[in-house]
């Protein structure tokens, strides 16, 4: 059967581990897997035992980012059974049912990325035109999908990460350029737009109809009537929702 793979990175601990317990709560456990890599190891109250054995440390927006990724992807990737890698932050909450997700997700082989126009990759990536041809050089949003082969060519060699990419955000930069220099756009469904990317978040600017008015919204509250606009949206998961911003009930309606 095929499985998909949730690979949690977090800090400490999952901001909505009780909406992800209902998530998961009933499905047939033969299709899926959960991975958890931390900063900090602080028992979780329904994960601990995904938790890996083995994490590295970690700075923000850092090399240490993709090279994390990629320890939860070759951990995953030791199960054949695993079809699609979805990366998943503390902050991220389901925005459909597990059912649904899995019928989209096993309906494809491709993996999926929300890219950025070549024009936001400059100059914050400069050192990259030293070893990389300019035309390859590509940005994309920090969190996609993964199908096998794309696991199997992007995420089992570090040392091009830990030599060149000592820029900011450098997972923004790597999996998409590489999938170019690789020839692997056939493998994945692209998007432009973030209120169409499989993980929502919400940035000032962004084609959205509850816009954020500075930077990168926060979700530390937000209204009935904008969760079921997001429960409605292309998205699959929302980003940077904290504890007690939704509660369960509401949660529960529209799941």
């Amino acid at each position: 059967m095929k499985k998909i793979a949730f690979c949690f990175l977090i800090y400490d601990k999952i901001e909505h581990e009780d909406f992800w317990y209902l998530f998961f709560k009933d499905m047939d456990p033969k299709s899926y897997t959960i991975y958890i890599h931390y900063k900090h190891d602080i028992p979780l109250n329904y994960f601990e035992s995904y938790k890996l054995k083995h994490c590295i440390e970690t700075k923000y927006e850092n090399e240490t980012i993709p090279l994390a990724y990629n320890v939860l992807f070759r951990e995953a990737f030791k199960d054949k059974d695993n079809y699609k890698f979805i990366n998943v932050s503390n902050t991220c909450i389901p925005l459909k049912s597990f059912a649904s997700i899995y019928k989209k997700l096993v309906s494809d082989d491709k993996g999926y990325f929300n890219v950025c126009p070549q024009s936001q990759c400059f100059p914050n990536c400069n050192s990259l035109r030293n070893v990389i041809d300019e035309a390859y050089i590509s940005k994309s949003h920090n969190w996609f999908i993964l199908n096998r082969t794309l696991v199997e060519n992007l995420c089992m060699d570090d040392a091009f990460i830990k030599k060149h990419y000592t820029i900011y955000a450098p997972a923004e930069y790597y999996y998409y350029t590489f999938i170019k220099i690789l020839h692997l756009e056939e493998e994945t469904i692209v998007t432009h737009n973030v209120a169409e990317a499989t993980t929502f978040t919400n940035w000032e600017g962004m084609n959205y109809k509850y816009p954020s008015t500075r930077g990168l919204k926060n979700y530390r509250v937000i209204t009935e009537e904008e969760l079921l606009y997001l429960f409605q949206s292309p998205s699959l998961f929302g980003r940077k929702f904290y504890s007690g911003c939704i509660d369960l009930l509401s949660y529960k309606k529209y799941i």
